[in-house]
């Protein structure tokens, strides 16, 4: 039989693990956008830092490599897709501006 700690270590993993794939559908859908309205920076935004926070923590306290990298994992797609949302908006931005008449 085993131990709570480890069904839920091993829960922890596998939908995490899920998790990180799951950004890339939506990576993949944003690359083919021209804008992003509808996406939100501050809730991506906090996604992103508490990812950070997390791997740390679990680097740190919990001395957890296993789920450090996982978590790192997902912090680093996190920034792929903040990063495009930033990128597009101002990309836009600055399309908007310069086509605007003087």
């Amino acid at each position: 039989m085993m131990h709570p700690e480890t069904i839920i270590a091993i829960a922890f993993s596998i939908t995490n693990i899920f998790r990180l794939f799951a950004y890339l559908p939506q990576i993949v859908l944003l690359i083919g956008e021209r804008e992003t309205p509808a996406v939100s920076v501050a809730t991506w935004a906090i996604f992103l830092a508490s990812n950070a926070v997390t791997a740390l923590y679990a680097a740190i306290v919990v001395v957890d490599l296993t789920m450090s990298h996982i978590i790192f994992g997902k912090y680093d797609l996190l920034r792929v897709y903040f990063g495009l949302v930033l990128w597009k908006r101002w990309r836009s931005r600055n399309f908007r501006l310069a086509n605007c008449p003087q």
